[in-house]
């Protein structure tokens, strides 16, 4: 048998980053359009990964506020 010459990294270290310019997952749009529903704001649908990470965050703090 051959021994490997590169080291194997488990599955969680192997995968890149995601990219904060895609569509947000589906995740976040769940938990987005509960807090929009909770604050009584408008769903964006269209939203980066990026942009629904603030827009969640900014919900959930006003959320909270009350």
């Amino acid at each position: 048998m051959i021994e490997p010459t590169k080291a194997v990294l488990p599955e969680t270290e192997a995968r890149t980053p995601d990219d904060p310019d895609a569509p947000m997952n589906p995740k976040q749009a769940v938990l987005l359009r509960d807090l929009c529903d909770k604050a009584g704001e408008e769903f964006d649908a269209a939203l980066t990964e990026r942009q629904a990470d603030e827009r969640i965050s900014v919900l959930q703090k006003q959320i909270e506020a009350r």
